[in-house]
């Protein structure tokens, strides 16, 4: 049975350990991951640390309560046996009653709740590599075979080593106007992720500049467990007109596509975003989000 551990009784290198060695392993369940994007966290962890589950929680109004942090799509369980339904029964009712509120997602192959829980299907695109790219390019949209074939002839150019900022600037200038719910706090919090995994040799910053040496187009890819990770992004007015996204991507999936499994574009309920990763020839997974609210009223009714 999975027992409860406060921050502090966490073994961190029995963790991730845990996490090399997992069958559903990804980035965001690294011990440092957590420590960055979390403002705090606890965790499930089932015998010697051989399957684990880590809990994000906050305190509010003296409430304690488990959310989703931002830039860590699907934590969840973490084992390096298989994921059965008893399992994550156990997981989700081992949590602590002390959390009022649970709103969790969880990694792809965590498919049960416990009746007690809401839940929620999401869904993520994900591109298989691990093969050569004119194979992967074989399953392109026409569209966007076009779409890269028009950029080619753009004068666009790559630059590897980018600073993240500037991806953040061009997002935070066009799409970033509309999302409310990232503050200058959370800009700040993925600037230090970014950091952390550039020194571990899980991160690469692409920028896309135009014929005038301009940026038009940015991009953050993490990695791990052979994956790489599409998690953050920004492009310009003009990197649109001259498809620089469609160019970045293509020549990340050029460069990558022998050396790494998978490329996660963490999935979008936006159908115009879900349709462009689509056009690269990922396929739909679904994961789940599980919430259980056992908030006092009235908040539990401002909960709902």
């Amino acid at each position: 049975m999975p027992r409860y551990l406060r921050n502090h009784e966490i073994d961190y290198h029995k963790w991730d350990a845990c996490i090399s060695q997992s069958l559903n392993g990804n980035i965001y369940g690294w011990s440092w991951y957590l420590d960055i994007v979390c403002e705090g966290w606890d965790a499930m962890v089932e015998d010697d640390y051989s399957s684990v589950m880590p809990l994000p929680h906050r305190r509010k109004y003296f409430i304690d309560y488990i959310y989703p942090p931002f830039f860590a799509q699907q934590p969840g369980i973490f084992s390096a046996k298989e994921i059965t339904e008893t399992m994550c029964l156990e997981f989700l009712n081992g949590i602590p009653e002390k959390f009022r509120f649970i709103e969790m997602n969880l990694a792809i192959g965590n498919s049960w709740a416990p009746m007690a829980f809401e839940r929620k299907e999401l869904p993520d695109l994900i591109l298989a590599m691990g093969q050569p790219y004119e194979d992967v390019r074989k399953g392109y949209s026409d569209n966007h075979d076009r779409n890269v074939k028009k950029a080619d002839k753009n004068q666009l150019s790559i630059f590897k080593k980018a600073i993240v900022a500037d991806v953040i600037t061009m997002f935070r200038n066009n799409r970033g106007r509309d999302v409310a719910n990232l503050q200058n706090s959370d800009y700040s919090r993925f600037e230090r992720l970014v950091n952390a995994a550039a020194e571990r040799g899980q991160c690469q910053t692409w920028t896309v500049s135009d014929r005038n040496g301009i940026p038009c187009a940015g991009a953050v890819f993490f990695e791990s467990h052979q994956t790489a990770f599409f998690i953050f992004s920004g492009i310009t007015a003009t990197g649109r007109e001259n498809s620089a996204m469609h160019y970045l991507i293509d020549s990340f999936i050029r460069e990558k596509s022998n050396s790494l499994h998978k490329l996660d574009f963490e999935g979008s309920s936006d159908p115009d975003l879900a349709r462009f990763y689509r056009g690269f020839g990922a396929k739909e997974f679904l994961y789940l989000q599980v919430r259980k609210n056992n908030l006092p009223i009235p908040w539990k009714w401002f909960k709902k």
